[in-house]
């Protein structure tokens, strides 16, 4: 069975190296060509204006002691589907990104890719009823 991520373009923003490593590993198992990974903010935001193509996100939270709101927003107003990751909780992230899904660390490599392919069908309804 094709993974929904097969042929996707999904960008990683982790600045943690041994996630970030088996993130792509998991992303490339499922199909996916691999933006990045990149590590920061800055990084993150720079690869969202430069890179042609990106299909989705995985974010996770917090970069370094910065938390990625910038890059939920850049990617929010791009109209780029993403998911966060996180190993604190919510980070009140509920209440802010309401309809962005928050895979809690350590999580199952199963349980990212059904939360992109949901991000992802999610936007794609948005853009056929707009």
């Amino acid at each position: 069975m094709t993974s929904p991520l097969h042929d996707r373009h999904i960008l990683v923003v982790e600045d943690e190296y041994a996630v970030a490593a088996s993130l792509v590993a998991a992303l490339e198992v499922f199909g996916s060509a691999v933006v990045g990974p990149v590590p920061s903010v800055e990084k993150a935001l720079e690869a969202i204006e430069t890179e042609p193509l990106i299909d989705a996100a995985i974010v996770d939270v917090n970069l370094r002691g910065v938390m990625a709101h910038a890059v939920a927003e850049r990617l929010l107003a791009r109209n780029i589907p993403f998911v966060f990751t996180s190993g604190y909780g919510h980070d009140g992230l509920r209440e802010r990104y309401p309809k962005i899904r928050n895979c809690q660390k350590p999580y199952a490599f199963g349980e990212i890719e059904q939360a992109l392919a949901s991000a992802m069908r999610e936007a794609a309804r948005h853009v056929k009823s707009a």
